[in-house]
């Protein structure tokens, strides 16, 4: 059986840097028991960790503290940030790998915005 490879073009309105960086976007629920002090250490934490990988923060915002749509790790609310970073594709598993052993982040979602 023969198979023929395509190249498939990015779709309208996506980009991509000249040094091979994308767009993504992270959502973290962050324990509800942390303090003011301790939400900005570990969004610091968070943005110093992905310009430390080669990438580069462009918007942190706090969301604020909010009710869980079911209880994770037996918290039924957490603090919710979302980041808009730039960051290599290779680089995505490390980060990926930081934020699954962080115990102060109860949940993430990482999506490529491209």
């Amino acid at each position: 059986m023969v198979t023929k490879t395509t190249k498939v073009a990015k779709p309208a309105g996506a980009t991509s840097s000249a040094d091979g960086q994308r767009n993504y976007e992270l959502m973290l629920v962050i324990n509800p028991e942390w303090t003011e002090e301790k939400l900005n250490i570990t969004t610091s934490n968070v943005s110093q960790f992905i310009t430390g990988l080669g990438g580069n923060v462009a918007e942190v915002k706090a969301l604020g503290k909010r009710k869980l749509a079911y209880p994770i790790k037996h918290f039924n609310e957490g603090y919710y940030l979302l980041l808009h970073f730039k960051l290599k594709s290779e680089s995505s598993p490390e980060l990926e790998n930081r934020l699954n052993i962080s115990e102060e982040i109860i949940r993430y979602l990482l999506k490529n915005m491209e």
